[in-house]
């Protein structure tokens, strides 16, 4: 009996041990995750995506499975069927494509109330996207959210897409976006969201500073604490042909209107970025006094004189 006693004593210390050692070496895996900046994000992101024939559905999948979001189907109240997609023919699709006022109507019902970022998928249909996704942004309010944009062709781009969705919707966060091909590898997926969105488990990423490149060098832009900066990180990465203006300044009219909390700085100092509205985006060069008001963004230390003539200038996280 105390033999047998002593055997269950052993067997019990053995697999206490086993154990632990599973624990630290689920710890350890944990841990390299995080080392290898591992995408992980919390369901305050969403892919929201139309397909009319499974193809966008594919790439949503992939994108909602590697960026741990939520996943929501636009569904159109009518069913698009083959026939309504034979682009050769006087279709349903032409037709939609081809008026201005065409807005599909969406059966089910969409609650984005509680996401802050959104990828946004459709095919593209004549160049753009199909007039399903303009009903969806009549339909819901998606201020303050950041819309990261893919799409699906043969060929097409998503530039022209984003640009019409820009121009319909000027007051919204819309970014530049990315076109796949229904046989879009996984290594492509992950590229376009670690481009595009860093959310923890915890909280939101806090960002205090941001890179720009001007004349093929680079330079930190020390960020403003306010919702004027964080609308402006959200559009990054961004490249511009600034203008010049007064010797002082190169400007450039964004396509995104920006929240504002203008005021009289008094005085410029050289290296201020600076909302001028609520979508002219300035960086002085110069130092001066000014009766104007700007909403600031952030500060580049050193800034040189940039000289005269336009420049471009690059902006990423």
């Amino acid at each position: 009996m105390k033999k047998v006693l002593i055997c269950l004593l052993s067997l019990v210390l053995v697999i206490s041990i086993t154990g632990c050692g599973n624990n630290k070496k689920d710890n350890k895996e944990a841990e390299n995750k995080k080392e290898n900046n591992e995408i992980v994000t919390s369901n305050n992101s969403v892919v929201l995506y139309f397909s009319a024939t499974g193809t966008t559905k594919i790439i949503a999948n992939k994108i909602a499975k590697e960026s741990n979001s939520d996943i929501i189907e636009i569904i159109p109240k009518e069913e698009y069927k083959k026939e309504d997609l034979d682009y050769n023919n006087d279709c349903r699709a032409n037709r939609e494509q081809n008026d201005d006022n065409a807005r599909p109507e969406i059966k089910n019902d969409i609650d984005i109330s509680k996401y802050d970022t959104i990828f946004l998928g459709y095919p593209i249909w004549w160049g753009t996207n199909p007039k399903i996704i303009l009903t969806l942004l009549d339909k819901y309010d998606f201020t303050g959210k950041t819309i990261i944009p893919f799409c699906t062709s043969g060929s097409s781009d998503i530039k022209n897409s984003v640009n019409d969705l820009r121009n319909y919707k000027s007051d919204l966060i819309i970014k530049d976006g990315k076109r796949f091909s229904g046989s879009a590898s996984d290594e492509e997926i992950k590229s376009f969201i670690n481009e595009n969105i860093n959310i923890s488990n915890d909280s939101k990423e806090v960002i205090n500073s941001v890179k720009t490149i001007i004349n093929k060098k680079e330079y930190k832009i020390v960020l403003e604490d306010n919702e004027t900066a964080k609308s402006f990180v959200n559009l990054l990465p961004k490249e511009f042909t600034m203008s010049e203006l007064n010797g002082n300044e190169k400007y450039i009219y964004l396509d995104n209107t920006l929240p504002t909390n203008a005021s009289n700085p008094k005085r410029i100092n050289a290296g201020d970025v600076m909302l001028y509205g609520n979508n002219c985006l300035v960086i002085f060069y110069k130092s001066f006094d000014t009766s104007y008001s700007y909403t600031k963004i952030g500060h580049i230390d050193n800034l040189p004189n940039l000289g005269n003539g336009n420049i471009t200038v690059r902006f990423e996280r």
